[in-house]
C-alpha cells in the first residue's frame, strides 16, 4: 500500500505547458526537481506524472510535466492536487508542515474549545483556516503568527493567543 501526501494544488496556466502551483517555497525546493515522480488526483485515483522542468518567478512556482507541451495540454490539470508518494515524502525538521495537516486539529482559546479545523485555503494575502464550532458556525482565521500561540500539528491541537481578535461577534 502506498500512502500519498498532499503537496500543492495547480492554480493556473503558464506558457508552453507550464502550470502555476500553490506551495510553500521551502517545501517546493526540497520536494520537486526535474525527473521527480509526483501524483495527481483524478476522480479519487492517483496518476503518476514526471516533472520535466521547474521555474520560479518571484514568489510563484511553475511546473512543466512531460508530454504537456502547450496550454491546451496543460489546461486539463488546472485545479488538481499534487501528491508525493509516502516513500518520497520528506519531513522537514524546521517546523514547516503541510497545510492540509491542519485539518481536524482542535482549536482552543484560553482552554475553551473554539472548534475544529475543517478546511485550509489560500488567498492572495495569506492562507486561511476554516473552523467549525459546535453549532457548525464558520470561523475564518488568517494563518498568521499574531493569532496563534501553538500550532501542534502532530497532536492535532492549535491554541489561539488569548488576545487574538478574530471575528467572534456572537460570543
Amino acid at each position: 500500500m502506498n500512502d500519498f501526501f498532499f503537496f500543492a494544488r495547480i492554480l493556473s496556466l503558464g506558457k508552453d505547458g507550464f502550470v502555476k502551483i500553490d506551495s510553500d517555497e521551502k517545501l517546493t525546493e526540497s520536494a520537486f526537481n526535474s525527473g521527480k515522480e509526483v501524483y495527481l488526483d483524478f476522480w479519487g485515483k492517483k496518476k503518476k506524472f514526471i516533472i520535466e522542468d521547474i521555474i520560479k518567478v518571484k514568489n510563484s512556482v511553475f511546473l512543466k510535466f512531460f508530454n504537456f507541451d502547450d496550454e491546451r495540454d496543460a489546461s486539463v490539470l488546472i485545479g488538481h492536487e499534487i501528491f508525493l508518494s509516502g516513500k518520497d515524502f520528506k519531513s522537514n525538521s524546521d517546523k514547516s508542515f503541510n497545510l492540509r495537516d491542519l485539518i481536524d486539529c482542535h482549536v482552543f482559546r484560553s482552554d475553551k474549545l473554539v472548534g475544529i479545523v475543517r478546511d485550509v485555503f489560500s488567498t492572495p494575502a495569506n492562507d486561511v483556516i476554516e473552523i467549525r464550532d459546535e453549532n457548525q458556525k464558520e470561523i475564518l482565521i488568517p494563518l498568521v503568527d499574531v493569532y496563534f500561540e501553538i500550532l501542534d500539528v502532530k497532536n492535532k491541537k492549535i491554541i489561539l493567543k488569548p488576545d487574538a481578535g478574530y471575528y467572534d461577534d456572537e460570543n
